[in-house]
């Protein structure tokens, strides 16, 4: 509860400070758009980061996202919203993240230009893997990573998108907590893919259907994304697996401004796959009321349902519940102990224009509660 009370002091202080800037910046942009002549829609936005959490003690830094609308050669129309974002943060437990990503659409939409470049310092916490590990267990361990993810895809009509994707991912300087006084780290005893890191490289096929009505506040319409991966030495990596994921978004606008949405999501590997890259049941996207980090093993399938609102001016809500579960194998799914989340969030406008939002969720589940502070939508 203290943390949270940090948290929550925290994010007044942010909307302070975003107030100003984020007003003036709206004031340009609805400028912008009502010149015909004009050749796009665009727009930044700085944001100053500040966050607590148990990892990191209190972290400090900066955001800019940059937002882009281009309009039509043979019409009066624009794109769908592009979005690039730059963040850089340094925390008192001397982490550090430094972050770049981007999804944008090239004019007419012809072609959907996305990836990320990012370098961190972190901390994470290791169980075990499966759905009977304990809090108890519970062990830390260190890590840096450079990454990029770059990926393009072709739009052949009707809003469907294919194209191709590639990640590579460097692991490296790991250290470990033990558990307690001669007992070793559970992550360095069973010898998970990964415990001493390593490069991870691979290449995939993406399918996208995304009729969207805006990528960043999707009001109707559907996203539908199914990926296939392959990983492994042939593409010079240290770890052979196969992953498939699939996500499906169903958006309602049930009355103005009152959005209904529905997220499903499948993420299944075979093979050696690394414990950075383990499928994970929470996190700030699906079952919020579980840490990222809780509950790991090679595959995961959820559900969930979110109410957006608006609340005043800047300011909305949202409801949101959620199921789903890790496994190894589907018979290890049992019902009656399958991970559920119900929660609630603030949201706040930093563009309503473009709806482009920072949320606060808090998500319950079985074992408690969770916070989480992102730019962006859970689906």
């Amino acid at each position: 509860m203290k943390r949270h009370l940090s948290l929550l002091l925290l994010i007044s202080c942010f909307f302070m400070g975003t107030a100003t800037t984020t007003e003036a910046q709206i004031a340009t942009d609805t400028t912008v758009t009502i010149k015909k002549e004009s050749e796009s829609v665009k727009g930044l936005i700085p944001i100053p980061v500040v966050y607590y959490t148990p990892d990191t003690r209190l972290g400090l830094g900066a955001a800019v996202i940059g937002y882009l609308r281009l309009k039509s050669h043979t019409d009066s129309s624009y794109t769908r919203l592009s979005t690039a974002r730059l963040l850089a943060d340094y925390t008192l437990n001397k982490q550090m993240d430094q972050q770049l990503l981007w999804e944008v659409f090239t004019r007419e939409e012809k072609y959907l230009l996305r990836g990320e470049l990012r370098h961190r310092k972190y901390t994470d916490r290791f169980y075990g893997i499966g759905n009977n590990t304990t809090l108890e267990d519970e062990g830390k361990y260190a890590f840096n990573f450079v990454s990029a993810r770059l990926g393009g895809l072709k739009n052949i009509g009707h809003r469907v998108f294919v194209g191709l994707d590639f990640l590579l991912t460097n692991y490296y300087n790991l250290s470990y907590d033990s558990l307690s006084e001669g007992r070793e780290s559970l992550l360095q005893a069973q010898e998970i893919p990964g415990y001493k890191g390593g490069l991870n490289s691979g290449a995939g096929l993406v399918f996208l259907l995304d009729t969207r009505d805006n990528t960043a506040f999707a009001s109707r319409g559907v996203l539908f994304e199914a990926s296939v991966y392959n990983f492994g030495k042939m593409l010079g990596g240290d770890f052979d697996y196969r992953n498939v994921n699939l996500n499906f978004s169903k958006y309602f606008e049930v009355r103005p401004g009152r959005v209904l949405g529905f997220n499903t999501v499948l993420n299944l590997n075979n093979g050696e796959v690394p414990v950075m890259r383990m499928a994970t049941a929470g996190g700030d996207r699906i079952l919020r009321g579980y840490a990222r980090n809780r509950f790991l093993d090679d595959n995961f399938a959820g559900t969930q349902v979110e109410y957006r609102f608006p609340l005043y001016r800047r300011f909305g809500l949202t409801t949101f519940a959620g199921i789903g579960d890790v496994f190894d194998k589907p018979s290890d799914v049992e019902f009656s102990n399958i991970k559920y989340s119900i929660g609630s969030g603030l949201r706040y406008a930093l563009n309503k224009e473009q709806k482009l939002n920072i949320r606060i969720d808090v998500g319950y589940g079985r074992e408690g509660s969770n916070l989480y502070i992102v730019i962006g939508e859970a689906f």
